[in-house]
């Protein structure tokens, strides 16, 4: 049980195998089958796919994983610093090994590369479409094609979604709610995207990101003692985030702490601009000073109901995965919607938030870390 705290997403698997009552894992079977198929999507444009699947016995689920924010293809290879590593192969280790079946595909627009550091690429027009809307309608033409595969016919269809995948994978659900059983949510969105990215730029996620490395009493705000403490954690990010900026750079309202409105003040002309490039319709400048997403994606975004409605009306399994140091989408959104299923009397959804671990529920940590699991 320690190891499942310790590495949460270890703990996806194990209720994936344990809802499939046949837990087929080997732990000194370290490969898998797969084959990379090109589905035709609704608009005649065509997407890759990579189905990864046990190589005997019979497979009664299949996990379909649904990208978050920005390009994202099949693999989804990353180099980081002297590692190179598959993003989705452990997960595909983990699933089959349990006798599940596991599915990746490219994005709209987007293919595997040879260029480091995210071995992606990408036809900008081609990925101007990728937009929430059309991103759900990929999704259900993907599904369409599994259900049409000689191994997978049968299989009840699990997505997992993450982080932007939250919002797919629900959108996905209440439009192809005969196709998909269960829904598994990791790096939960339960408020509008523009609700979530005013939310990043408030000095709440930026607070997250800082009081593990400095906050030594708890309170939640940061002294200037406990700023220039010679501690190696304070030191490191000191340091590496920080440029060894001074203390009082960082206190901007200068009340001798720092606390989310220092960062809120600090964040706020970078917002603005935001703001205004979403207006103007400016991609290049998103592109290049916030994020690989167009303006298109961030007003249709805007314009979308909410996880925290939506889910309501949904009747399948719901499982929603979290961690208590997210700084992307907020853990209280997770109480959240706790909380608006209990009045509803709804019994679909299950919570698991797990103290310490961030965005990724620290997924990308145990892969350079090499553990032996």
């Amino acid at each position: 049980m320690e190891l499942l705290k310790l590495f949460p997403i270890l703990f996806i698997f194990q209720l994936t195998a344990a809802q499939n009552k046949q837990n087929a894992l080997d732990n000194d079977n370290n490969t898998f089958k797969s084959t990379i198929v090109t589905i035709t999507l609704d608009d005649g444009a065509r997407m890759k796919a990579r189905l990864c699947y046990p190589s005997s016995g019979v497979i009664k689920q299949v996990v379909i994983y649904v990208h978050g924010t920005g390009p994202g293809n099949y693999l989804d290879r990353r180099k980081i610093g002297d590692v190179e590593l598959n993003y989705f192969d452990l997960f595909a280790k983990e699933f089959v090994g349990r006798g599940v079946a596991f599915v990746s595909y490219n994005k709209r627009g987007c293919d595997t590369s040879a260029i480091p550091p995210y071995y992606n690429k990408l036809d900008s027009v081609a990925y101007h479409k990728c937009l929430p809307g059309q991103e759900t309608k990929d999704l259900g033409s993907l599904i369409r094609y599994l259900k049409k595969e000689r191994r997978l016919a049968g299989c009840k269809v699990i997505l997992l979604g993450w982080s932007e995948g939250t919002i797919i994978a629900a959108m996905a659900a209440e439009a192809f709610k005969n196709d998909i059983t269960t829904l598994y949510l990791a790096g939960y969105a339960n408020d509008n995207m523009l609700d979530i990215i005013d939310w990043q730029f408030s000095g709440e996620s930026s607070m997250i990101n800082t009081l593990k490395y400095f906050d030594a009493d708890s309170n939640r705000l940061i002294s200037r003692k406990e700023y220039e403490s010679k501690e190696r954690r304070p030191t490191y990010m000191r340091e590496s985030i920080f440029g060894n900026a001074d203390f009082a750079q960082l206190d901007i309202n200068k009340d001798s702490l720092i606390d989310k409105e220092d960062f809120r003040l600090i964040n706020e002309s970078k917002y603005k601009m935001l703001l205004q490039a979403v207006e103007k319709n400016d991609d290049r400048w998103i592109w290049n000073n916030y994020f690989q997403v167009t303006s298109h994606w961030i007003k249709e975004h805007s314009a979308l109901e909410a996880n925290k409605s939506r889910l309501l009306r949904l009747e399948l399994p719901i499982l929603i995965f979290q961690g208590g140091d997210d700084a992307n989408t907020p853990a209280s959104g997770v109480r959240d919607i706790q909380q608006r299923f209990r009045l509803n009397n709804k019994a679909n959804l299950k919570c698991f938030i797990f103290s310490g671990h961030n965005h990724d529920l620290n997924y990308q940590q145990w892969v350079l870390q090499e553990k032996n699991i």
